[in-house]
């Protein structure tokens, strides 16, 4: 008889099937394939994303989500970007969502003008419902060659869907303001005015500052005092949010400094007005949700849950002009008040649930000391990087751990992990203060030599919130080049990392012993 291809043996995993909830084996042993192979694929990505909602073609810009009660669905309207050397560009589009799992629909809302036009870009705003029900959309109409280059738009919709433009309200920057950086337009109902607000995103004297408007009918607005003071050395202040949780008003926007970077942050008041200011707890001051690769975060909410929505870009590495490319894929995490008023971004529960498959996976091999015992693990730093690499995944995937980093600072993952590992991406967890951020944070690293640790490139960070005990519960949701990394409840830390798709990837330590238990990796499955 013939022998079988190593390969082929190396590749088969006899693994038990599931079992009964008394314990007892229902079925027979199967055989459950797994690919031990750690040649590099390279995949040329195309198409539409499921959970990272993106579009079959073109991608996802500024989100203006908009929470429907008549219907209980969040309307996802955003900013679609074609990238197809069009003069006009930038059309508002729209997708639905129950649980920010799943999304239907692909529905143009409001179109652009001609290329000569104030509207032959369109930019963010927000939608608001009048008390008889018709939503006003407000944005903004932009146009480089003319001047002002930006003004704030209307148009209005009976049934969340098609929209009618209403060119008489067009109204641009008041004197004192730059009249060419005018945009995102955010309204609210502000209860202690009685009355609905407007902010704007311009500059004033150098610095970025939100224009206000007061309203009592949505259509005539009155110009009131400006927000100035956000403790914040914005140039400008762009996607503008505002919302009210428990007793706490919360700010969020999105900074442009091009000296550091574009993030979202947020500030908290017990006032519309302000004063604003940096929320600290015990853990200190963490002003910015998730790192570099969220931006133009927004909100809505159900009256219960409050989830956060940005774009993850589809630049891996900052441009010339010092930024991520705009647009790309939609990211969203629930946000979780804490006592101190402190917001926590977590995994949405429908996607944390979506997952729910176990899928079989293998380590492959080790480097340094490391121990297994029944799907524990045990990495030991002795000199260089102790690591367990694991098998490819070839399907959007969520892997779950908890790691006792107890007797460590210096740990993580690494994606892209295939041939001679001259090149990974790592996600870092550093737990010192003596990085270049003074404080614990998440680092993702572009990585050349993965025996030490070192890399070449530090391409995105996150604080991070340190328990006492250092344990870490940890949920890593993957699809295609996008992985959101979950940490106990707290951090959110997305990237781009094109390299990962369908490649192996590992668990380090750079320094010390941790124990990692309850590791899992989950599917997309039927839903239950």
């Amino acid at each position: 008889m013939k022998i079988l291809p190593l390969l082929l043996l190396q590749i088969i995993l006899f693994l038990s099937s599931s079992c009964s909830k008394d314990g007892r084996n229902d079925k027979e042993e199967v055989p459950i394939v797994v690919d031990t192979t750690t040649t590099c694929r390279s995949v040329v990505e195309s198409g539409g994303y499921s959970t990272f909602y993106k579009p079959q073609i073109g991608y996802v810009g500024d989100p203006m989500p908009y929470f429907n009660q008549d219907d209980n669905k969040y309307y996802l309207y955003y900013l679609q970007d074609w990238r197809n050397g069009s003069t006009t560009e930038h059309p508002i589009y729209s997708t639905t969502t129950i649980d920010y799992s799943t999304f239907t629909g692909f529905n143009e809302a409001i179109p652009t003008e001609t290329a000569d036009s104030q509207e032959a870009y369109l930019g963010t705003g927000s939608f608001i419902k009048d008390s008889e029900g018709k939503l006003y959309g407000f944005y903004t109409g932009h146009n480089g060659s003319l001047y002002p280059a930006e003004k704030v738009m209307l148009a209005t919709s009976t049934d969340m869907k098609t929209f009618t433009k209403v060119p008489s309200f067009t109204f641009e920057a008041p004197d004192g303001y730059d009249k060419n950086n005018f945009r995102d337009p955010c309204v609210y109902y502000d209860p202690t005015r009685s009355a609905y607000v407007m902010l704007v995103t311009s500059i004033k004297d150098g610095k970025g500052v939100l224009v206000r408007y007061s309203s009592s009918d949505l259509e005539n607005w009155d110009l009131i005092s400006p927000l100035t003071d956000f403790n914040s050395d914005a140039e400008i202040l762009e996607c503008p949010d505002i919302f009210k949780m428990g007793d706490k008003w919360y700010l969020v926007f999105s900074r442009i400094n091009r000296d550091e970077h574009r993030k979202t942050f947020y500030r908290v008041s017990d006032s519309p007005d302000g004063p604003w200011v940096r929320c600290e707890d015990a853990s200190g001051h963490h002003e910015t949700i998730d790192g570099l690769y969220f931006y133009a975060g927004k909100t809505a909410s159900n009256g219960i849950d409050r989830y956060i929505s940005g774009w993850c870009s589809t630049g891996q590495e900052v441009n010339g002009n010092n930024e991520l490319d705009w647009a790309g894929s939609l990211i969203t995490h629930k946000l979780v008040q804490q006592s101190s008023g402190k917001l926590y971004p977590m995994i949405p529960d429908e996607v944390d649930n979506k997952f729910n498959t176990q899928t079989p996976y293998s380590m492959l091999k080790s480097q340094g000391d490391v121990t297994e015992d029944d799907g524990a693990y045990v990495l030991n730093y002795i000199d260089e990087r102790s690591y367990a690499l694991f098998n490819r995944n070839t399907v959007p995937v969520k892997i779950e751990l908890t790691i006792d980093a107890s007797q460590s600072n210096s740990f993580g993952f690494s994606f892209g992990a295939c041939n001679d590992l001259s090149e990974v991406y790592s996600v870092a967890f550093d737990l010192t203060s003596t990085n270049r951020w003074s404080m614990p944070s998440l680092f993702l690293n572009k990585e050349s030599n993965y025996s030490t640790g070192s890399y070449t490139t530090e391409l995105n960070f996150t604080p991070l919130i340190v328990p006492d005990d250092k344990v870490f519960d940890i949920k890593i949701v993957i699809e295609k080049s996008i992985c959101v990394v979950y940490v106990n409840d707290n951090v959110a830390f997305t990237n781009r990392i094109y390299k990962m798709d369908k490649n192996p990837w590992t668990i380090f330590v750079d320094e010390g012993i941790i124990d990692i238990s309850k590791l899992s990796v989950y599917k997309i499955g039927d839903k239950l």
